[in-house]
């Protein structure tokens, strides 16, 4: 009821919503969806195409002015006391349960409107991942993969406005900023590790990250060529293979930069590379993310392939977006974000799934599912909408990584806070291990973002409704007063 009260009195009030400081308009209401799991989504749901009339090709202007990443207690005001840090080493399972401070099963306490909860159960998740750790990088996961997991680390430090995981990131990128500036003959794997020091760089200032992050981009640019129009390779070594993620997380590292340094070079080569990319990657009639284009004939494959394709470029619009204002981009995001909510999840659950998720096992002794690097993808795709989600706060993001976050908490965890591959459960001792553990903490760091914003948002919209209420006070004392001398004039009540 009262939740009903404060959105009938939010739809009444459109002019105090409007002071209340948001940075971009949006065609969405800034109403609180407050009832979640048992709203309706606008549109059922229904994925929504651009006017594919107009080809999507973004203004390259060159903003007056970049806006800095702004720090997370000035975007989110310390929403935890501290909780004890994560100290750097490898932790026993039986450390883990000893040590833990989330009573198990989580299911049964768990509330996304309680931001202490989902740190407690992110908590328990790393000290399980910390079972894997040796010397900077993870058991059975591949050396692209750490970067991902820091990136999740980070956010949740950004997102918590405290400094849990501070020993953590700063452990996996001093004990690697050595290892040639993370070079490799992988475009795509040297680029995780400049998402991850630009995030680390943001929580917690560290110019050898920067220069890390600078160095790989200078190197990511000379593999740009002129093959199929343009674009950044893949591999080194094989000159006609270019992809969806490469060019993806190349575009998001320049908006980043550009938001840091203004250098007019970053701003300008991204703009190039988002454009290139629209090309010939993404269907603006609905929304599918192509994967592959290779030369010399430039045929283009993997039509809805993988998550973490309709990821890759969320990061960068996210941060396009703050440097130009331009709505336009926003409705980019909004676009691929959609189809791919769409497009790889369960239509019965919602539950995210990743296309190999049901193939049998591939041989003797092997698990089902999932095999190698696409086990992570999933999470990649879950960090890159809640970055979209700070610069658009959109309802349907909201429910879908909070449907990914509960869904993972009931049906996909064991008691030693082993997470596994499928979201929707069961839960498989033969699937799970640090890669899918890694792709469920991707899953906490995004629902901490995303709650954490809106949390915030509506805290905020209380404190305005509040001096609202207070602002007619002097009417509503007026009136009662007025209300009190009638009545006893009426009842004979001498000296009214």
């Amino acid at each position: 009821m009262r939740a009903t009260g404060l959105l009938l009195l939010l739809s009444s009030v459109p002019t105090l919503l409007a002071q209340l400081g948001d940075h971009h308009s949006s065609p969405y209401e800034e109403i609180p969806y407050l009832a979640w799991p048992h709203h309706k989504n606008r549109n059922d749901g229904a994925f929504l195409p651009l006017d594919h009339r107009k080809r999507l090709q973004i203004d390259d202007t060159l903003p007056e002015a970049p806006i800095n990443p702004v720090y997370a207690w000035d975007r989110h005001p310390p929403a935890l006391p501290p909780i004890k840090q994560h100290q750097v080493g490898r932790l026993t399972k039986k450390d883990v349960i000893s040590q833990s401070d989330a009573p198990f099963p989580a299911s049964e306490w768990i509330d996304i409107n309680n931001l202490t909860t989902i740190a407690l159960v992110a908590q328990a998740a790393i000290a399980r991942m910390q079972t894997w750790y040796e010397d900077g990088v993870f058991e059975w996961t591949g050396w692209w993969q750490t970067p991902v997991l820091g990136m999740a680390y980070t956010n949740l430090d950004l997102a918590l406005g405290n400094n849990v995981n501070e020993l953590l990131i700063k452990d996996l990128l001093i004990t690697n900023d050595g290892l040639g500036w993370m070079i490799d003959k992988y475009i795509d794997d040297q680029s995780w590790w400049a998402m991850f020091a630009l995030r680390g760089h943001q929580a917690y200032p560290n110019q050898t990250w920067f220069d890390m992050v600078q160095a790989i981009e200078a190197n990511n640019t000379l593999y740009w060529d002129d093959t199929c129009g343009g674009g950044v390779l893949w591999l080194t070594y094989r000159p006609m293979i270019k992809n969806t993620i490469t060019n993806g997380l190349y575009f998001s590292i320049l908006t980043r930069l550009y938001r840091f340094t203004g250098d007019a070079r970053y701003f300008q080569y991204s703009m190039n590379t988002l454009n290139w990319w629209l090309g010939w990657a993404f269907d603006d009639t609905n929304g599918k993310v192509m994967d592959t284009i290779t030369g010399p004939d430039c045929a283009v494959t993997g039509e809805g392939w993988w998550t973490y394709n309709s990821g890759a470029f969320l990061f960068g619009l996210a941060d396009l977006f703050y440097t130009t204002g331009d709505e336009k981009i926003l409705e980019l995001g909004r676009s691929i974000a959609y189809a791919g909510m769409r497009d790889f999840s369960n239509p019965e659950t919602g539950v995210l799934t990743e296309s190999c998720e049901d193939d049998p096992p591939p041989g003797d002794g092997k698990p089902p599912g999932c095999q190698q690097d696409e086990t992570l993808f999933k999470g990649i795709f879950m960090l890159g909408l809640s970055e979209l989600y700070l610069a658009r706060p959109d309802p349907n993001i909201y429910n879908f990584v909070n449907t990914q976050l509960l869904t993972n908490v009931f049906n996909n965890v064991d008691e030693t806070w082993l997470f596994g591959m499928w979201w929707g459960g069961p839960w498989n001792e033969t699937t799970a291990g640090p890669k899918t553990q890694i792709n469920s903490i991707c899953v906490l760091a995004a629902a901490a973002t995303i709650n954490s914003d809106f949390l915030t948002r509506l805290g905020r919209i209380r404190r305005s409704l509040k001096c609202f209420k207070w602002a007619f006070r002097p009417i509503r004392l007026r009136r009662a007063r007025r209300e009190v001398r009638y009545m006893r004039l009426v009842r004979g009540v001498v000296g009214g």
